[in-house]
C-alpha cells in the first residue's frame, strides 16, 4: 500500500509556485530597470560607461534575486518529491 503525505505534497506545490511567481517578478523588474536606464532605447544625455555600468550593477541585484527564486522553486519540488510516498505492507 502506498501512502501518501497530502499536507507536505500540497505545500511541496505552493512553494514552487511561489518561487515561480518571485522569478516572474523579477523578469518584469528586469525589463522595468532596463528601460528605465534607456540601455534598450539609447540615451543622449548620459557617456554610455555610465550606463553601462548602472545596467551591471542592476543587473547583478537581478540575477541574485532570480538565484534566491529558482532556489525557493526548487525547495518546493524538493518537497513534493520527498512527500510523494512510500510502500507500507
Amino acid at each position: 500500500m502506498l501512502v501518501r503525505d497530502r499536507t507536505g505534497r500540497a505545500g511541496g506545490i505552493a512553494v514552487f509556485v511561489v518561487g515561480v511567481l518571485l522569478l516572474l517578478v523579477v523578469f518584469y523588474l528586469a525589463y522595468l530597470e532596463l528601460m528605465a536606464s534607456g540601455a534598450l532605447a539609447g540615451s543622449p544625455g548620459r557617456p554610455a560607461g555610465e550606463v553601462a555600468l548602472f545596467v551591471a550593477a542592476k543587473g547583478l541585484f537581478l540575477f541574485v534575486l532570480g538565484f534566491v527564486a529558482s532556489a525557493i522553486a526548487n525547495k518546493g519540488i524538493s518537497l513534493y518529491q520527498a512527500s510523494g510516498g512510500e510502500n507500507v505492507d
